[in-house]
């Protein structure tokens, strides 16, 4: 059956987009509730007595489609619209007008919530949403793009478009209807669209905002407003504020697809919604699926050699601190006998590995500044550092070991003892601006000769990034891994013994490098000369 579209649109009151409950529409649909406003139309929920089910009646204001060929165009993208079939998109039934010629579309009625209000409540709270909670969102909506894109492009992605059900569920709506609006302004019409439509706009491409003709790419670059908006609470209108500065949550493979997303350059955003929705999959696996720390075996090129360790004889001694809340609290704790490299990893090191393994090379691994064969190896990743540790047969430290091999069991504050940081003992406070050869600062080693300890490049661990006495089970469930000693960037305060920071395993920063453990086995710990 073909719909007749009035010739033009005649003048009609407000007051005809009024409907009460029992008011009967098309002698079909009965009105049971407003469901609300918005720039284009009204939504009511209402019974299609035809086929015995809830539906949502969007009843188009007259004056958005002035003309019959505005008009006929809406009904085509209506129609279109109507043959999306996806989990993640609103399902339209119908179009049709009423006798007053106020055409309106029959959609499929769904409980939930929009993600303007969704996003609301959040501001009211000050609380802002899980990392996981704005991926699992944004995943679903780009799902529905990725289907829909094969025959339409959306055009007004916005929070009020996107609906929260139960489950945590997502549903994108009004396919094709910023389309039909769009051609019928004109420039005039545009110059004087009211203040109440500036939130759509507010989520426009750049392209779109120049009135040039959008894509599908258009489409992603509202989505990635969408999504740093889910993660600063922050609407495109608002002060802006960088990812890293509010929360530190958020990884550094989520930022990246992110910042991809609002390129300004359609050429460089993500080209198609499949694409960016797979990338943002992997990045949130990469940095958030828990990951259970176990030791390599059986991958060391040779058996391990502990020539450039000091030997450790472990024992009881203090762990952690009352002073700072990541440190806390102080208790008493126990390692068994040790090798600690006596320097971080170099880049002349790490070079050998490269070689026999073919593994990809470091972030910034032919920076000028960066690259000294006896400068500790930096860019490496947690993943990267622990390979080679496997690949030399031996394994990155455990925070205990690590801070036994610092504070020691006379409770060093620094690892030289109680004098305050001074450029003749680490590198630091940006002190030579880039890090230093690992055998420069003799006067800062530890009293077993342990050396590098504070400042430089903080180091990887083994151990995930949570408060002293978490139980394993939870503590797997944590992606961040902990860093110690500070960096040539670092204050004084991040050079004790006790401070410990959290990194997403993928960062690979010109402050962070590591250094290597062996745990002695008996043989060793009997050939091991006397700290007496």
């Amino acid at each position: 059956m073909v719909l007749a579209v009035p010739a033009d649109a005649q003048p009609v009151h407000e007051a005809s987009l009024a409907f009460q409950i029992g008011d009967t529409v098309s002698g079909r649909y009965i009105i049971k509730q407003l469901i609300g406003r918005g720039g284009m139309g009204v939504v009511y929920r209402a019974s299609d007595t035809l086929m015995n089910e809830d539906v949502a009646l969007k009843f188009m204001k007259p004056e958005m489609l002035k003309t019959q060929k505005g008009r006929q165009r809406f009904v085509r993208e209506a129609q279109v619209a109507r043959r999306l079939r996806h989990e993640n998109v609103v399902g339209v039934h119908d179009v049709n007008s009423t006798v007053d010629g106020i055409l309106y579309i029959s959609m499929e009625y769904i409980e939930g919530r929009s993600l303007r209000s969704f996003l609301g409540d959040h501001r009211k709270r000050r609380r802002l949403i899980g990392v996981r909670m704005a991926v699992t969102i944004v995943e679903q909506m780009l799902a529905a793009l990725d289907y829909a894109h094969r025959t339409i492009v959306h055009r007004d992605i916005k929070p009020e478009n996107i609906m929260l059900l139960s489950g945590e569920r997502v549903k994108v709506l009004d396919f094709g209807l910023a389309r039909a609006i769009e051609q019928e302004e004109s420039p005039e019409d545009a110059a004087k669209r009211p203040k109440s439509i500036v939130g759509t706009l507010a989520y426009a491409s750049p392209e779109q905002i120049r009135r040039q003709a959008p894509d599908l790419r258009s489409d992603l670059y509202s989505v990635g407003l969408i999504f740093r908006e889910l993660l600063t609470l922050r609407s495109p209108v608002d002060e802006p504020i960088e990812i890293p500065e509010l929360r530190t949550d958020v990884s550094p493979s989520i930022l990246a697809v992110l910042y991809r997303a609002i390129e300004r350059d359609l050429d460089r955003r993500w080209q198609n919604a499949g694409e960016f929705r797979r990338s943002l999959a992997d990045a949130f696996e990469k940095s958030y699926h828990p990951v259970l720390v176990v030791e390599s075996e059986g991958h060391a090129r040779e058996p391990a050699s502990t020539e450039g360790m000091v030997f450790l004889e472990g024992g009881s001694f203090l762990m952690g601190s009352n002073e700072a809340p990541e440190e806390s609290p102080e208790f008493e704790t126990h390692v068994d006998p040790f090798y600690m490299d006596i320097t971080p990893v170099t880049v002349e090191a790490f070079a050998k590995f490269l070689k026999d393994t073919g593994a990809p090379e470091p972030m910034l691994w032919n920076h000028t500044e960066l690259s000294g064969a006896t400068q500790p190896v930096v860019g490496v990743s947690w993943h990267q550092a622990k390979a080679y540790a496997a690949w030399i047969g031996k394994q990155l430290p455990t925070e205990t070991q690590w801070e036994f091999a610092a504070r020691g069991k006379e409770n060093r504050p620094y690892p030289w003892g109680t004098v305050k940081p001074e450029t003749s003992r680490c590198n630091f406070r940006d002190y030579l601006g880039i890090p230093s050869i690992v055998t420069m600062h003799e006067d800062g080693m530890t009293p077993e000769g342990v050396k590098d300890m504070a400042g430089n490049v903080f180091e990887w661990t083994l151990d995930p990034f949570v408060p002293y006495g978490t139980p394993k089970e939870k503590a797997a469930e944590v992606p961040l891994r902990v860093v110690r000693g500070g960096s040539w960037h670092s204050s004084p305060q991040e050079l004790r013994c006790t401070f410990r920071k959290g990194l997403f395993p993928e960062a690979q920063l010109t402050t962070v490098g590591f250094r290597c453990v062996l745990p002695a086995r008996p043989e060793w710990k009997e050939a091991a000369p006397s700290s007496d």
